[in-house]
């Protein structure tokens, strides 16, 4: 059922099209691509789930003649057997993961600033019969989610956000490896007792391999940070950014530092820094100075990175070698 509460014009975005000036030589015309308007909406026979959410429960409707078990619990009348009525189940806080997870790096504008995430089938009515599947979100205390975290069959625990509304967003899944023993059999756990804002860092084997590849990348980045002086595109990709990131590798540490439109390469690793992130393999940046890409390494696997925020950076460096290139001959 919906209520006809719409806003005004004022919200909404007119047909039509107006001349910007970019960042090439040219005219570049831009439109308006959608309407915006706003509606209540009731989940209807869904509230009983969403109530229970509310509450740090999680409902299934279970069907008294076939056994079968919905999960959400989308509808309170049996589609397999007449539409006969089905029960309320109160089901585990515990789960598999039905099938591997992708990993959504460019999301939706309604997840903008959000991704890297993760989102799954999780089987919670392992011991019914026939269930159904619930979508979820997913999450690690291990950093960003990565390929081998989220992998078909790995054995999932439910988390509550400790501010519930009523909303599928008020639940998610972690490992449950990843769960201390003493709050496996916790009901409901809540995210807070998880540490979610500190993930350790992994560990890297060093290595002399590592160690030279090492001083490949830093001269290779050092060449790099002098063409950015050089380039209005590469100072513009940075201007108004300030970061100072240390990097692990196997071959030792690093540092680099963003400030007033400049990129500075320290073949240390700095005491005090925004994030750290950590690759094995040093020569991650060295393809990223030849064009590649660290975001790839980092949905690779091959970067691990503390935060979405430390993500968010990733795309201003990848810009750099392409500016560098477009200005500096």
């Amino acid at each position: 059922m919906k209520q006809g509460n719409i806003l005004g014009e004022v919200w909404n975005l007119p047909r039509g099209t107006s001349e910007i000036a970019g960042k090439d030589p040219g005219r570049y015309l831009q439109f308006n691509s959608h309407m915006v308007t706003f509606y209540q909406q009731t989940y209807g026979e869904l509230s009983r789930f969403f109530l229970a959410l509310r509450e740090g429960k999680l409902l299934g409707a279970r069907c008294r003649k076939c056994k079968q078990v919905l999960v959400p619990a989308s509808t309170w009348h049996c589609p397999t057997c007449d539409f006969v009525e089905m029960e309320e189940v109160d089901l585990p806080h515990r789960g598999v993961l039905a099938a591997t997870a992708p990993i959504t790096i460019f999301p939706s504008a309604s997840f903008i600033g959000e991704a890297p995430f993760a989102r799954g089938y999780v089987d919670v009515a392992t011991d019914a019969r026939i269930a159904s599947f619930l979508p979820s979100r997913l999450r690690t205390t291990t950093g960003l989610p990565r390929p081998g975290i989220f992998v078909k069959g790995v054995e999932l625990k439910l988390v509550f956000e400790d501010d519930r509304i009523g909303a599928i967003r008020d639940i998610f899944w972690v490992p449950m490896s990843e769960v201390p023993a003493r709050l496996r059999q916790k009901k409901p756990l809540l995210a807070s007792a998880l540490n979610f804002k500190n993930p350790p860092a992994p560990k890297v084997r060093k290595s002399r391999e590592a160690a030279a590849a090492l001083g490949e990348a830093l001269a290779a980045m050092r060449a790099l940070a002098g063409k950015v002086t050089k380039s209005p595109r590469a100072q513009k990709d940075l201007g108004g950014r300030k970061h100072v990131l240390g990097v692990t590798t196997g071959g030792g540490g690093f540092t680099l530092k963003i400030e007033k439109g400049a990129l500075r390469v320290a073949a240390d690793l700095a005491k005090k820094t925004d994030f750290v992130l950590v690759a094995e393999d040093p020569a991650v940046f060295s393809r990223w100075v030849a064009d590649g890409s660290l975001t790839d390494a980092a949905v690779e696997g091959k970067l691990w990175l503390p935060s979405r925020e430390a993500f968010g950076v990733l795309p201003i460096l990848d810009r750099l070698p392409r500016s560098v290139r477009r200005d500096v001959k």
